[in-house]
């Protein structure tokens, strides 16, 4: 006899299927992903923040739990490196195995920090500890405290990286509430270089030699940062603007898609001074998107659909009831948080028949604060509403 959690599962599936509906994509665009062994380094994935992981294996067409982890505390995006997942709880960073949940250290320098969602570059772990305005450095294989940057400032946004093949030099990017922007050498916390922004600062994306800075005050900067780490602060190249507090940042290859609050998802050209070239409907595209091929996949008020990046328009559709968390991809497969669900759909919109939902997975008590796919399998945070609950799960393929 099926248990009751995936009879649940079966008609929370059902459920979506009836609602449904999409044009899709050309067939072939996405494959299935086969390797177990991806990593998870940030919380959008990498520093482009595509949220994508185009060879990884995930939960396709069905998931079964490897194992959950309590505590009764909120847990946010993990990175997940290795056979670890680094686990921002509101006590502590907790250092989780992959195989079976076991914790292997938790970093906690104060009592409940609450640290936002780690960087993993290097075997070290970079993490903001939000309730003590500073930066953390931390030896991923035994949370030994390597650095601490004391900001004097409100540090409440992700530490960013400045990495990839066009960097000679790596650098963690820390952004507080005042608008300032500093550069930091990944095994000293010395500070390379310093710079200025209108609002507090709230997302950080790096492509090529481009770093981009959104803002509280809804601004969008784009500097020139050549990585050499000589010291010279980065060259403003444009800033633009959008309506409402800057939530993310996804550089394309047709543009700048900038999510903000209570704000559509929109489009910014690069090589126009950041004029907008389009904007959807915050209906269906209201989130921070995940990026895959030429599509931006977004969850709006009550469903999820894929925007193209160079004309804005629609490729698929699929009503279901959201949360605010914002959708991974991984492979050929889209996830994204239910009010009370994780829901899995085609990456391309799958066909007129099938539709493109393919499973729904029930997440009691709903609060699902972040996703993320490593390791073969996808990891969902959800924040705690009392008790001992489970607050991280672990979900590998049927």
């Amino acid at each position: 006899m099926p248990s009751r959690r995936r009879l649940l599962a079966g008609l929370g599936a059902a459920g979506l299927a009836a609602t449904a509906g999409c044009t899709g994509i050309a067939d072939g665009t996405f494959s299935r992903g086969t390797d177990t062994d991806t990593d998870w380094p940030m919380g959008r994935h990498d520093t482009l923040n595509t949220a994508y992981a185009p060879d990884a294996a995930a939960p396709r067409d069905g998931p079964t739990e490897r194992w959950t982890h309590g505590g009764g505390f909120d847990a946010r995006t993990p990175a997940v490196v290795g056979d670890t997942a680094y686990v921002p709880t509101a006590e502590a960073l907790v250092a989780l195995d992959t195989g079976d949940g076991s914790e292997r250290w938790r970093f906690a320098p104060e009592s409940q920090p609450w640290p936002a969602p780690p960087v993993v570059h290097d075997g070290r772990v970079f993490v903001t500890m939000r309730d003590e305005d500073t930066v953390h450095a931390v030896d991923a294989a035994s949370g030994e405290a390597l650095w601490t940057d004391d900001a004097d400032r409100h540090v409440h946004a992700a530490a960013g990286l400045l990495a990839g093949r066009v960097v000679n030099e790596p650098a963690v990017l820390v952004g507080d509430g005042n608008g300032r922007v500093r550069a930091l050498e990944p095994g000293t916390g010395d500070e390379r270089w310093e710079l200025d922004v209108f609002g507090g600062v709230r997302a950080f994306a790096h492509r090529f030699q481009r770093l981009y800075v959104g803002t509280t005050s809804g601004e969008v900067y784009v500097f020139h940062a050549d990585g050499e780490g000589d010291g010279d602060e980065p060259r403003e190249l444009w800033r633009g603007e959008v309506g409402g507090r800057v939530e993310g940042i996804v550089p394309t290859s047709n543009g700048i898609a900038v999510a903000s609050f209570g704000e559509p998802l929109a489009n910014l050209e690069s090589d126009n001074a950041g004029e907008p070239m389009w904007t959807a409907d915050r209906e269906r595209a209201g989130s921070v998107p995940a990026y895959a091929g030429s599509w931006l996949l977004s969850t709006g008020y009550d469903a999820v659909s894929a925007t193209r990046t160079y004309d804005g328009r629609r490729g698929w559709r699929a009503a279901a009831p959201l949360g605010s968390a914002p959708p991974v991809a991984a492979g050929d497969t889209l996830y994204a948080a239910g009010e009370t669900s994780v829901h899995a759909f085609a990456l391309d919109g799958g066909g007129p028949l099938s539709g493109a939902k393919r499973w729904s997975y029930p997440v009691p008590g709903g609060g699902v604060q972040g996703l993320a796919v490593a390791d073969g399998a996808l990891f969902v945070a959800r924040q705690a509403a009392g008790g001992n609950e489970t607050t991280l799960y672990c979900l590998e393929p049927n």
